[in-house]
């Protein structure tokens, strides 16, 4: 879909540069450290927004395929979770691969310093 600039990662970014660079300065201790609160939480959802949509729809059909169905997420994670507690994944290197994927996502967006650049290929 064809959106309107400026987009809106490109509004937090600027908010955040406002916030950091131009109002940080001029507060006192207590105020300082609620603004450095609200930087970080712009900064995690403008990585959400940049999070890959191929990685989430490739993990989830990762998981279809490992649990053999098309239910939803939800669902899915419910099944595998049952699956794994029955034993039925023991010793799979294709639910390790998955694994290691989604916990990559998932750090990618909190702490991408700590996602190999192997796993951040591999997830695009």
């Amino acid at each position: 879909m064809m959106r309107d600039a400026p987009r809106g990662v490109e509004l937090l970014a600027e908010a955040r540069r406002v916030l950091a660079n131009k109002v940080l300065p001029q507060l006192t201790s207590e105020t300082r450290y609620q603004v450095l609160m609200a930087i970080r939480a712009i900064t995690l959802v403008e990585r959400e927004f940049e999070a890959s949509a191929k990685a989430e729809e490739k993990l989830g059909e990762m998981l279809q395929q490992l649990v053999g169905s098309d239910a939803t997420v939800p669902e899915l994670t419910r099944l595998l979770s049952k699956r794994i507690r029955n034993g039925d994944f023991d010793v799979s290197d294709e639910l390790y691969a998955f694994l290691r994927l989604a916990v990559a996502f998932k750090l990618k967006e909190t702490n991408p310093s700590k996602v190999g650049e192997g796993l951040k290929d591999s997830l695009g």
